[in-house]
């Protein structure tokens, strides 16, 4: 009972006399977060499992629109977080269902980790998910729909990568313009901004020239990106840099890129790029209403 009662206050006083713009500050706080989102779940709708591989991993959720809600013209391709390495598609059932209540099919990812794996395997787990979930749609009648393709911290650094690097859809003998929007909240855009964590190392297998390349999304930009493209960072973000977006937002600029949406969260953190599931946070206005603007279009 000491050794709990002791854990507690130690807890709490790390909790409250950690600054901010830390991965520590960041870490004390994920576990009210996830309890946050846990407890915004409803019963529907229900998600159904589909196998992409053999890997136990290698698999994505499809969450369909809610009856009531009015048909939307994108589904949406969604890319969890957590370092390549922990979270479940489950764990972001809040986010699903905040999508279906708005009218949008939504498909949620999982892919092999860090460190059994490094980015080639995870690259090539995108193609075959997004492969997977272009058969669903048309198994299921949704195919005259359009792809919007989102991801948040290490999810949005894969999705960044499925978008932007032709070779990855080119290998499952996909086209990258099955995509028609794009939004990337507190990701990993230029992996040379980054600060050498432990996840990143094993992500590149230490930095390994050719296979930091390979994993590096700024390095495919090009003057062919004229999608919709939202980037939501936190100014104070413990733990990816806002400068990975801030520089990918500038190349993007550079090469004339206009249907481009950069918001910065004024004193936000890492878990506020993505709360936009949590009614009344600023990322979730921003989010609600650019969805409604590339609806139009």
């Amino acid at each position: 009972m000491k050794i709990l009662v002791g854990f507690a206050v130690s807890y709490l006083a790390l909790y409250l006399l950690v600054p901010p713009g830390n991965f520590l500050y960041e870490g004390l706080r994920l576990p009210f977060w996830l309890l946050k989102l846990k407890r915004l779940e409803r019963p529907e709708p229900k998600a159904v499992k589909y196998q992409y591989g053999n890997h136990f991993r290698q698999y994505l959720l499809h969450f369909k629109s809610l009856a009531d809600a009015p048909e939307k013209k994108h589904v949406v391709i969604y890319i969890h977080g957590s370092g390549w390495q922990h979270g479940r598609p489950e764990m972001f059932k809040a986010n699903a269902q905040w999508l279906a209540g708005m009218g949008h099919h939504a498909f949620f990812l999982s892919h092999r980790r860090i460190p059994q794996c490094d980015i080639r395997e995870l690259r090539e787990d995108m193609g075959l998910a997004i492969k997977e979930v272009v058969e669903i749609m048309e198994a299921k009648g949704l195919s005259h729909k359009k792809i919007l393709l989102c991801g948040n911290s290490a999810g949005g650094h894969l999705a960044a990568l499925a978008m932007f690097d032709r070779r990855l859809l080119a290998e499952v003998r996909l086209s990258p313009d099955l995509f028609s929007a794009l939004a990337l909240f507190a990701a990993p855009l230029d992996l040379r901004v980054m600060w050498s964590s432990p996840p990143l190392l094993m992500l590149t297998r230490m930095k390994k020239p050719e296979i930091f390349e390979l994993g590096n999304p700024i390095l495919y930009l090009n003057s062919e990106v004229k999608i919709p493209t939202l980037l939501i960072h936190g100014e104070k973000d413990g733990i990816v840099e806002c400068q990975n977006t801030i520089v990918f937002e500038e190349k993007l600029r550079s090469m004339g890129t206009k249907k481009l949406q950069f918001e910065t969260l004024e004193n936000g953190m890492h878990l506020d790029s993505a709360s936009w599931c949590i009614p009344g946070h600023t990322c979730s206005l921003i989010f609600e209403n650019w969805l409604k603007v590339i609806e139009r279009h």
